[in-house]
């Protein structure tokens, strides 16, 4: 039976010992994803239509709907920006709009959530001032460096050891108005929710980014829908299990992208019976999201690849209605009355209708493809069998299936290595953060698109953060406690004494000789010298002190 590559649960491999994802594990995962129903009225609607259908077995010529290439391009607002920063792709989608909506409803719910309470005597409560623009892009920013110069704790960020001290932050916030900022951050007006909303919170965000979202580009002619699934382990009543996923457990979301840039076009939420799609009772709940993201691309010619969860009969028949291919796995229920032989390893067998053909291609394991857009043909691929060395030949629609599969899987790889994702007590919280991930890899796609270069995501990242934080950013005088701690490598490094430099104001300054003014073996006294390490940055007397600091432990 043909088999699934280890890379991601949508490539289909033949002859590799070490691979071993089956069409019989892709059914597992499903079968605990969603109600039990939702796959019996798909199947059952499946059947019933299966009827009307006559199957043969003859040269499948599929019927392929003109798309104009010529269409696909950057929206107009974008191919209108000229030499754009990172920064202006990224306001893009997190433009002021969004941002004043955020300190609107922060500052209003830190109103709400300490109206009625008694005044609280945490010096953390004491510092909260009203939020602005500038401070929430900072905030952003400070949220994405994180996730470059990543730590155990969110307090380590604010630390003055001297092995994980990182100045940076201290200039951008004070630890305790960062973290008051993250408490209080919101999205959405607390008093205006509905009961059957589960996504009120973050509701707001989200639908200001779908549509961002599906104006950004024209896609190319092949569409591809998948899952993503953003970790959360804590209770929630829309939470998903899905185990061939990295992170088995959290919030699903189903996401539609262009697979030649891997732009992600649009996405839904899955939050059970209450999910924003237009249901079809014919097509199902899965038939049913297929069709909510299609809505905008069909009568295109455009060419759709899906997994097994999402392909019946009954939908491709009513997407080649609407002038759109469709190829994808299927499961054997869900073909209805089509009989197909046994097979042995390299053989196939296929029966069509006049638009639909099902093929059984047996490899280590048996696959069955669903398709309206490829000829029954095989062609060759870059791989050779590791026994005879020759090169392994599959059907066209299961190369193309690999091809084009897998761009949203691709996606949250790119964005696991950079992601802002922290622990946090609040689910909307962690998913707002998501989709600023989403965001920034949806401008890192446009600028690749609109500069025609190649750039790796993580320096767009780092020159976007850089940008938002020379625009935003106020200075802030750095305060607090001195770094007492002590600096590791005092007794090991090599060290040599150097005048303290000049001031503005003095041009022969002194610092305090830290082993005259805290030494525990002689009499305490402060002395003044002209003389310091510079890779301790302390203050040492030239004779004696410079060398016990550097040889002694205590001193």
């Amino acid at each position: 039976m043909a088999t699934c590559t280890t890379n991601h649960p949508h490539e289909i491999e033949v002859d590799s010992e070490s691979e071993g994802d089956s069409t019989m594990e892709i059914d597992a995962v499903y079968s605990s994803d969603v109600d039990s129903s939702e796959s019996d009225d798909e199947i059952g609607s499946s059947k019933q239509q299966s009827t009307d259908r006559i199957w043969k077995k003859t040269a499948f010529k599929p019927h392929l709907f003109s798309f104009d290439e010529t269409n696909v391009d950057l929206s107009s607002n974008i191919d209108a920006m000229k030499d754009a920063t990172p920064l202006e792709f990224f306001q893009l989608l997190f433009n002021e709009t969004i941002i004043d909506l955020i300190v609107e409803e922060t500052n209003k719910y830190q109103a709400f959530s300490n109206n009625d309470a008694t005044p609280s005597t945490s010096s953390h409560q004491a510092k909260w001032t009203e939020t602005n623009r500038s401070e929430i892009y900072t905030f952003l920013a400070t949220i994405m460096l994180m996730s470059v110069t990543k730590k155990n704790k969110i307090l380590d960020y604010w630390s003055t050891d001297p092995m994980i001290i990182t100045p940076m932050f201290g200039q951008l916030f004070s630890r305790d108005r960062f973290l008051i900022l993250l408490k209080y951050l919101h999205f959405n007006d607390e008093l205006t929710q509905m009961d059957d909303d589960k996504l009120h919170k973050i509701k707001s965000v989200i639908d200001d980014l779908r549509k961002k979202f599906k104006s950004l580009v024209i896609p190319n002619k092949n569409l591809c829908i998948d899952e993503s699934l953003i970790l959360w382990k804590r209770r929630l009543g829309f939470k998903q299990y899905i185990p061939s996923k990295r992170r088995r457990f959290g919030i699903k979301v189903f996401v539609i992208c262009d697979c030649e840039t891997g732009v992600v076009l649009d996405f839904i939420v899955y939050t059970g019976s209450s999910t924003d799609i237009d249901l079809d009772q014919t097509l199902g709940k899965s038939g049913s999201v297929v069709m909510t993201l299609m809505k905008p691309y069909l009568n295109k010619g455009h060419s759709l690849f899906l997994d097994n969860w999402y392909t019946s009969l009954r939908l491709f028949e009513k997407l080649y209605e609407l002038k759109t291919g469709a190829c994808g796995t299927v499961r054997r229920n869900r073909i209805g009355s089509v009989k197909l032989d046994k097979l042995t390893k390299g053989d196939f067998d296929y029966s069509n209708s006049n638009n639909l053909m099902v093929l059984k291609w047996q490899g280590k394991r048996e696959i069955l493809m669903l398709c309206t857009i490829h000829k029954l043909r095989m062609i060759e691929t870059q791989k050779s069998d590791w026994k005879t060395q020759k090169i392994v030949e599959k059907p066209e629609c299961i190369v193309h299936y690999n091809r084009n599969m897998g761009l949203v899987d691709k996606t949250n790889m790119q964005i696991s290595f950079v992601e802002c994702l922290r622990k946090t007590i609040k689910w909307y919280k962690k998913f707002f953060f998501h989709l600023l991930d989403l965001s920034t890899f949806n401008a890192y796609m446009l600028f690749k698109m609109k500069h025609k270069k190649s750039i790796h995501f993580g320096d767009f990242r780092s020159e976007l953060i850089r940008q938002l934080i020379e625009r935003y950013s106020q200075p802030r005088p750095i305060g607090g406690r001195p770094i007492t701690s002590d600096n590791p490598v005092r007794l090991t490094g090599r060290h040599f004494p150097t005048l303290v430099p000049a001031t503005a104001t003095q041009e022969s300054p002194q610092r305090d000789c830290i082993v005259s003014s805290r030494t525990s073996r002689r009499e305490k006294k402060g002395k003044k010298t002209r003389y310091q390490c510079d890779i301790c940055d302390v203050g040492l007397c030239v004779t004696g002190c410079f060398g016990d600091h550097h040889t002694l432990k205590h001193f």
